[in-house]
């Protein structure tokens, strides 16, 4: 289960992700305050909720491959394109 900590660190990593301000993967990790398998955990995560993110040698930063933020909230039927 995904706990409110969990969401705190998936919000910092977007915000960090999208300025291209993580860092190599240790640095990153340590940027969280967590272990880099844990960073890598939480990458995972993200990839598998539909994040396109990649590590940019060249950056030296993980990137989104397309223009985008990870967003995890609550939206009503009004809020959304469609009705289900």
């Amino acid at each position: 289960m995904v706990n409110s900590g969990t969401i705190e660190i998936l919000k910092r990593m977007d915000q960090m992700i999208r300025t291209k301000s993580t860092g190599a993967p240790g640095d990153f990790a340590g940027r969280l305050y967590v272990s880099e398998r844990s960073m890598y955990n939480y990458i995972g995560l993200m990839k598998a909720l539909g994040a396109p993110i990649r590590y940019s040698r060249t950056e030296r930063s993980y990137v989104y491959e397309e223009a985008g933020r990870f967003v995890i909230e609550f939206k009503q039927p009004a809020d959304l394109e469609y009705a289900t």
